[in-house]
Parts: C-alpha cells; sequence; structure tokens
C-alpha cells in the first residue's frame, strides 16, 4: 500500500514535469516501481491516473498555489493608470463605447482582480478611497 506522502510527492513530481518539461521532451517516463503504486492507489480511490491528476490539478487552482495569467493584463493595466490620473485631476466620468458615460471610480473597481501590478493596485486604492471619502 503507497502513503498519502508518496502520493503527493508523486503528484508534485508529475506537476513540475508537466509545468516545466513537457514543452520540451513532449513526453513522460516515470520510475515504474513508483508509477504503479500511484496507479494502485488511484484505482482504490475509484480514479484513473488522469483522473487524479486532473482532481489535483483542479485543487491546486481553488487553493491558489497554481495561477494561469489573464490575457491582456497589460490593456487592463493602461487602462487603469489613464483612469487613475483622470480621477487625480477630477474627472469622475468619460464617454465610453456607444456613447455610454463610464463612471471612472466604478471601472477602477471593475479592474482592481485584473491588475497584477502591485505599484499599480496601490494607487487605484489610494485614489478610489480618497473619492469616495471627498464625496461622502
Amino acid at each position: 500500500m503507497v502513503k498519502r506522502s508518496e502520493y503527493i510527492r508523486f503528484s508534485y513530481t508529475f506537476v513540475y514535469t508537466v509545468m516545466f518539461v513537457v514543452k520540451v521532451l513532449k513526453r513522460f517516463k516515470f520510475d515504474p516501481n513508483i508509477y504503479s503504486c500511484f496507479k494502485q492507489l488511484v484505482s482504490d480511490g475509484g480514479y484513473t491516473v488522469t483522473g487524479a491528476f486532473e482532481r489535483f490539478m483542479n485543487d491546486c487552482v481553488e487553493s491558489g498555489f497554481l495561477v494561469f495569467p489573464e490575457r491582456g493584463v497589460e490593456g487592463f493595466e493602461a487602462e487603469a493608470r489613464v483612469l487613475v490620473d483622470w480621477l487625480r485631476k477630477g474627472k469622475r466620468f468619460y464617454r465610453g463605447e456607444g456613447g455610454v458615460e463610464v463612471n471612472i471610480s466604478g471601472r477602477l473597481v471593475c479592474l482592481l482582480p485584473k491588475v497584477h501590478d502591485s505599484g499599480l493596485r496601490g494607487d487605484m486604492e489610494e485614489i478610489l478611497k480618497g473619492s469616495v471619502s471627498e464625496h461622502v
């Protein structure tokens, strides 16, 4: 019987292999003894090898250990920098697509989770806090 610690060690090794080696080798080569033990362990739990790996990956993503970067983050950050500048200069609204008026503070709040630059996020938080306290 394989211990849970061996399963976790194998899983982390598997993730490392998938993340960094696959692009070069495009194949996997595991120690046959470890693989057979892992296969037995997951089948005892009612999974296939790929099913167990998929569950492990889902748990990593849900717990935040594995993060997939969003595409187009640079565009969000550029927009946020412009909006922070406008808000500092006293502008509260701008004309968006289709001539619709957009609230700058509201748009910045929507952009907060998409901005990865910590300095820019700090600026956004600071200007948003200031804009609320001025008008309340």
